[in-house]
């Protein structure tokens, strides 16, 4: 008879997605991971595998979370441009040690090598996502009258998804509120 795990798979996976998140997929130990995770080197490898399939599945769960904040975030706001408001703004208001840690699949995609196609198509997939749930608000923007029926609703969710990576990486660089607030402004400005 197989014994019952004695932890819990989704509160490790999640353990493990911060550690990768903190300290990048190279510089993240099998040891750093089973402290983090609370679990031995058998039971990370009979639930998770290796180290590699891991991480990708950690990317996958904050590929997942992200998501459903997203979607949760739009439905929750009375404009589509307070949704957008709130992602860019909040995005400004995040702490020095937010902006230090940076998002973790803009930093997979910096850290991986060219030529490994598995992560860059998770990544691949993930933009495709993100840019489906944006393009979505902003058709439902244009049905309300929020937002010009002329404007490219596609090519303005591939815009806020550039503008939103370019802040993560000016924030990352140097965490300086008010210039993050400006690139904030002028990106909401496609809804005037």
């Amino acid at each position: 008879m197989a014994r019952s795990k004695e932890f819990d798979p989704k509160r490790a996976l999640s353990a493990a997605m911060k550690a990768f998140w903190r300290f990048g997929y190279e510089n993240t130990s099998l040891d750093l991971l089973m402290t983090e995770m609370g679990i031995a080197k058998q039971s990370l490898y009979d639930t998770f595998g290796d180290k590699r399939a891991l991480y990708l599945r950690a990317l996958a769960h904050y590929r997942d979370e992200s998501h459903t904040e997203m979607r949760r975030l739009f439905d929750s706001t009375p404009t589509v441009r307070e949704g957008f408001a709130r992602l860019l703004f909040g995005l400004g208001a995040e702490s020095r040690e937010q902006h230090a840690r940076g998002c973790l699949l803009l930093s997979a995609n910096m850290e991986r090598s060219a030529g490994d196609k598995v992560i860059g198509d998770l990544l691949r997939q993930n933009q495709a996502m993100v840019e489906a749930i944006f393009t979505g608000a902003l058709q439902r923007a244009q049905s309300s009258g929020e937002l010009s029926s002329k404007q490219d609703a596609s090519g303005l969710a591939r815009f806020f998804i550039v503008t939103i990576q370019g802040m993560r990486a000016m924030a990352r660089l140097k965490s300086d509120r008010q210039a993050l607030e400006q690139v904030a402004t002028v990106a909401l400005t496609v809804f005037d």
